[in-house]
């Protein structure tokens, strides 16, 4: 039985280091079961996420480093070299960051299959979660019984 190979890359702004970021990384692997992920090698916040998510799920983690023969250019070539080597990307942005816009026009131009996420940069590093648009499931307060308990 063939197994495909499916590489599925992660680009963000560094400003994202939450756990709303955990979350979307997390859903987008479950998503596309990549057999690798690929992001970039030193930036931190989304990528940094990527890098440590796929050391802990065991994921083989190709990672892309800045070439200075390009000068201004390496980050440019990076990213080239990230989306080259993906069947899709992921893209989690502070709205901000230059870099992760200028990574989207580049994947619209090049023809890579992607998917957005828009966040908004916050002042907790955890327990920041998404806004809660559902009521929980939960029996009201007063049909729960209450243990007597003596201490």
């Amino acid at each position: 039985m063939e197994t495909r190979q499916f590489n599925l890359s992660f680009h963000g702004s560094r400003t994202l280091k939450d756990e709303r970021i955990r979350i979307i990384i997390l859903e987008e692997i479950e998503k596309h079961k990549p057999s690798t992920i690929v992001t970039h090698a030193e930036p931190e916040g989304v990528c940094e996420m990527a890098r440590q998510i796929a050391r802990e799920k065991a994921i083989p983690l190709k990672v892309h480093f800045l070439n200075f023969k390009f000068l201004r250019g390496a980050f440019e070539h990076r990213s080239k070299d990230v989306l080259n080597d993906c069947n899709f990307s992921v893209f989690i942005h502070d709205g901000k960051s230059k870099g992760t816009s200028n990574e989207i026009k580049l994947a619209e131009k090049m023809g890579i299959d992607h998917q957005c996420y828009l966040l908004d940069q916050t002042k907790y590093k955890s327990s920041v979660g998404f806004e809660i648009d559902t009521a929980w499931d939960i029996e009201p307060f007063e049909t729960m019984e209450l243990m007597d308990i003596d201490v």
